[in-house]
């Protein structure tokens, strides 16, 4: 049994980094580079509630698997830090997709809106900015927080 756990331990890690390094380095600049801001836009919408729904199914699945390993005694400190790291993921990732998302959508809608009518509000404007600061940073600390939970999975 725990052969199978420590494979789909390294399953869930590489659905988690796998899915960060595809959309950041493949998905969204190929998409930034052959669509226009508005059709980029709707896309993007729809992308990142799945995008982050995975990354939350593979840390919950990771988690369960730190928890079972334990149940199974093969409890030391790194398992308790992978519990750690599975928890950070979970929790970056659920911020992320709510309220993060839907808050920087709608500012993105409210600005879009002050775009047509000539004016923007530079408040709203770095509102936004840091919103999208905020999951950029979130989005590179899931990255690192699964390139070092393969780090202890590969142990």
């Amino acid at each position: 049994m725990v052969p199978l756990m420590e494979y789909l331990s390294m399953l869930a890690v590489a659905v988690l980094v796998g899915k960060v390094i595809l959309l950041s380095f493949v998905v969204a600049p190929v998409l930034a580079k052959n669509l226009e801001a508005e059709a980029f836009g709707k896309v993007v919408r729809q992308l990142f509630p799945a995008y982050y729904a995975l990354g939350i199914g593979a840390a919950g699945a990771g988690l369960v698997l730190v928890i079972m390993r334990g149940i199974a005694g093969e409890t030391d400190a790194l398992h308790h830090l992978a519990a750690g790291l599975w928890l950070a993921v979970i929790a970056a990732e659920t911020y992320c997709r709510a309220p993060l998302t839907p808050q920087s959508n709608a500012l993105r809608d409210r600005l879009k809106a002050q775009e047509s009518r000539g004016a923007v509000d530079p408040v709203l404007q770095q509102t936004w900015n840091r919103l999208h600061r905020r999951s950029v940073y979130l989005n590179s600390l899931v990255l690192l927080l699964g390139l070092g939970l393969l780090g202890l999975a590969s142990r």
